[in-house]
């Protein structure tokens, strides 16, 4: 006797995923996310384990349909399985009929050695989403699998619009036209190399695999476009005009994507990216600290963390900055808030405080340059907090290898990229050294 039934996950609210549950014989249950999901939990019918008939679950036909044909199917061949094949049914054959009804576009291990590149960067996205990648041994994260699908995407418009792409099609040839045909939709330079550095990676992944014999992939010339961009930085005077000012009397604004930026909301985002920028810390970790990564040593204080994206434990001394902020939250960092609300209030709290001189920013678009010109509020966001600290540590005189230490770069090259110094301040800060201050090189009179 089976019985199969449809349930809610364990939560309320909206976008609650509906999962499948399937007992089958004296303690066998199949439990399985069906991946699909209902808008309001409120409008889950219980007893006829379907989503009611309301307008606000725009989608409700497509998934009771989808419902209806696993409830179907599966029932169906469990009793072909086991009636008419007389076989010992397991939760493994449960699951790949379900997921031929539900994911007939996934990809599975035992499918790969027939793949082409389309259909294996699927898998790679499908198997890594969920499984650690050997190069991190980890899953990838949500950010990077939205990057890899943005360059599948491409792959799959370029496939679909100009020749299809098998392995042995990704040649030098196949590298002009399709760095042409990416320039002619007017994207950067930059973004163009990041689609060539993951696709490098899904060749790479593939060959591992014995998927094919192609390397032009790995040739010289087979290289991602990369331009120098100039993106802003907070001096010192900057972050300290941004830390003194006072919210207290400002309104509340409405931007343009509809969030309250009450002078609290923006109070805790300024809060949150003065942490950033004088720690060095990335968004995904100043925006998730609690008091437990405040450590006292030896009379010192540091932030101690464990960085989300490379899983290190750093420590960073607390500054005079930092400390009152802590202070101000009775010893504790600011409470976390949406990355995205930290940079829709950073730039009005940047606005605000006056930091509105004019930037200019060239970039290569679409294979042409292109200045834009605004003022530096508009561009600041989370990401200025990490780039700030780096560069005013730099021209600080403190130790390039110390502050790689904390910033996680891989090189020196790559640091001296990513900050932000003038030719002119780079040698104004050499300049301080005692190579140069002190005479070394001396005339000597015989």
């Amino acid at each position: 006797m089976s019985k199969l039934s449809f349930k809610l996950r364990p939560a309320t609210g909206k976008n609650v995923s509906i999962q499948l549950v399937f007992n089958y014989g004296a303690n066998k249950r199949l439990r399985y996310s069906t991946g699909l999901k209902v808008s309001n939990s409120k409008n889950w019918d219980t007893t006829k384990m379907r989503i009611k008939n309301v307008a606000s679950e725009l989608d409700r036909q497509d998934i009771n349909n989808k419902l209806n044909e696993v409830q179907t199917v599966l029932n169906r061949s469990y009793s072909d399985l086991r009636t008419n094949q007389n076989k010992e049914v397991s939760n493994d054959m449960l699951k790949d009929i379900c997921n031929e009804i539900l994911f007939p576009e996934r990809v599975y291990k035992s499918d790969i050695e027939n793949l082409e590149l389309l259909p294996f960067f699927e898998w790679f996205l499908t198997n890594y989403e969920k499984n650690p990648a050997p190069s991190i041994g980890k899953p990838l994260d949500k950010g990077t699998i939205r990057t890899y699908r943005n360059t599948y995407n491409k792959l799959y418009a370029f496939h679909k619009e100009q020749y299809k792409l098998t392995f042995n099609k990704i040649t030098l040839d196949f590298y002009d036209d399709f760095v042409t045909w990416l320039y002619e939709h007017n994207y950067s330079a930059n973004y163009v190399g990041t689609i060539i550095k993951i696709l490098k990676t899904i060749m790479g992944a593939a060959f591992e695999r014995d998927l094919h014999g192609n390397m032009d992939y790995s040739k010289r010339y087979f290289s991602k476009p990369v331009e120098q961009v100039h993106n802003v930085f907070l001096s010192n005077d900057e972050l300290i005009t941004l830390y003194n000012y006072d919210l207290s009397k400002e309104r509340t604004y409405l931007n343009k994507h509809g969030l309250r930026m009450t002078p609290e909301l923006m109070d805790r985002a300024r809060d949150l990216f003065l942490i950033g920028a004088n720690t060095g810390l990335r968004v995904s970790d100043f925006n998730r600290l609690t008091a437990k990564n405040v450590i006292t040593r030896n009379g010192t204080k540091y932030i101690e963390v464990v960085t989300k994206k490379n899983q290190k434990t750093i420590a960073i001394p607390v500054n005079w900055m930092v400390e009152e902020i802590l202070n101000k939250y009775d010893g504790n960092p600011p409470q976390r808030m949406q990355d995205q609300h930290i940079n829709y209030c950073i730039k009005k709290v940047a606005e605000l405080a006056g930091i509105d001189q004019m930037e200019s920013k060239e970039i290569t678009k679409g294979g042409k340059k292109v200045i834009h010109t605004n003022k530096k509020y508009e561009l600041v966001a989370n990401h200025t907090a990490r780039r700030s600290f780096c560069t005013n540590a730099y021209l600080s005189g403190m130790p390039t290898i110390d502050i790689m230490a904390i910033s996680g770069h891989s090189s020196e090259k790559v640091f001296y990229n990513y900050i932000k110094v003038s030719h002119l301040e780079r040698a104004e800060k050499i300049g301080k050294h005692k190579f140069f201050s002190e005479g070394n090189l001396k005339v000597v009179n015989e």
